[in-house]
Formats: C-alpha cells, structure tokens, sequence
C-alpha cells in the first residue's frame, strides 16, 4: 500500500514525514555524495512546500522505504526552474493537470523480494492519483531505462540525454493512462488499488 500526505495531513502518519526525508538523505547524500541541502540526516530542498504531495511505501515498522513526490507544474517546480535545458522546443509545461514526480527512490536494504514490487507500486499510486486530482500526465528527469524497463509505451521524451548529477538523464512526459506499468503488476500480483489518502478537505485536494 501507497500512502499520500502532504505537510497539512502528515500528522495522521507518525513520523513519515521525516522519514521520507531520512531516505532521501541516505540515498542522494551519502550514497550518490550529490551536494543537496540535508541537516541532522535530514534532506530538503526549496520544492518541499505544502504544495507538495509525497507519495511512500513504509514497512511494518513505518519506516519509508520508498517514496516520490509530486509538484503541479502551475508551481515552480524542478524542471522548470533547474533544467529547461532538458525540454528541446524549450516549452515546459505549466498545467494544474500535469503533475512533476520528483525525489524517486528506494531503499536499497529492503529484500529483493520486496524491493521489486515498491517502485511499481509507486507508479501505480501516482497514477491513481493523477486520476482522482484530473491530472492528464507526469513529467520528470531520469535516466532513460529506468523508466523505459517499467513503461513499456507512452513515454514522450522532451529531448536527448544530458548530464545531470552525475548521471546521463532525460526529460519525459507519461499521459496517466500510460503510467501504470502493466507487465510487472501481472508478474507481481499488484492489485488495481493501491493508494490510500490521509484525511484531507475538497480544497487541499483540488488546491492548484
């Protein structure tokens, strides 16, 4: 199961919060030494805002061990402000109905046999998600086959390969029908329904 707070409903998740900034910390501070802004084990950076959605996979003991965040791309968000470079006509999208995924990752020590289903499942949420807020398609930055080996179709690449902390990656657009990643759901008996929604009113959640 996918959980989605945002800073207004985090409360109803103990410490998620926080530990999904612990994993962001583990996974791009000390494991990748990219320079991002991180204080007491803790990484952040100017896009956590109450705008922002976070989407995690916690263990039994509500520890995250997987997590994307997402940014409507009415608000300033990473892409835009960061790397329009990546986007070849130059036109990054500005839209309440696309939706940025960004700060991606998984915990590296969760068994394989688990580990497998968290980023599928992540992509199945942000899908509902996007379903139940209007959203027509995510956008973000990564390298090409990761994304590649779970979205077997519909991935628009905005341009080619730059380099971007270290790693070749690559602007994309996935429309939300496309999002879902059908092949490994049915290899991983992931059902149709995997998010679940902290308490929220109509306005947070229509909020552009």
């Amino acid at each position: 199961m996918i959980e989605a707070f945002s800073v207004a409903t985090a409360h109803h998740f103990q410490d998620a919060l926080a530990s999904q900034a612990r994993l962001r910390y583990e996974v791009f501070v000390r494991r990748r030494k990219l320079d991002h802004a991180s204080w007491g084990g803790l990484e952040f950076d100017e896009f956590d805002t109450p705008a922002a959605t976070y989407l995690v996979w916690r263990d039994q003991e509500g520890v995250v061990r997987g997590l994307a965040r997402l940014l409507r791309t009415t608000r300033p968000y990473m892409l835009r402000s960061y790397w329009p470079h990546l986007v070849e006509d130059g036109d990054t999208p500005v839209s309440p109905k696309i939706f940025e995924v960004t700060r991606v990752c998984v915990d590296k020590s969760v068994k394989p046999v688990i580990r497998q289903t968290i980023f599928p499942e992540l992509l199945c949420a942000i899908q509902e998600f996007l379903l139940l807020n209007q959203g027509t398609g995510m956008i973000g930055v990564t390298r090409q086959h990761l994304l590649a080996h779970f979205i077997r179709s519909g991935i628009r690449w905005l341009g080619p390969a730059h380099l971007i902390e270290g790693e070749m990656e690559r602007a994309f657009l996935v429309p939300t029908p496309c999002i879902r990643p059908i092949w490994h759901c049915d290899k991983l008996g992931i059902g149709t329904d995997v998010l679940a929604l902290g308490p929220e009113t109509s306005s947070e959640r229509t909020a552009a």
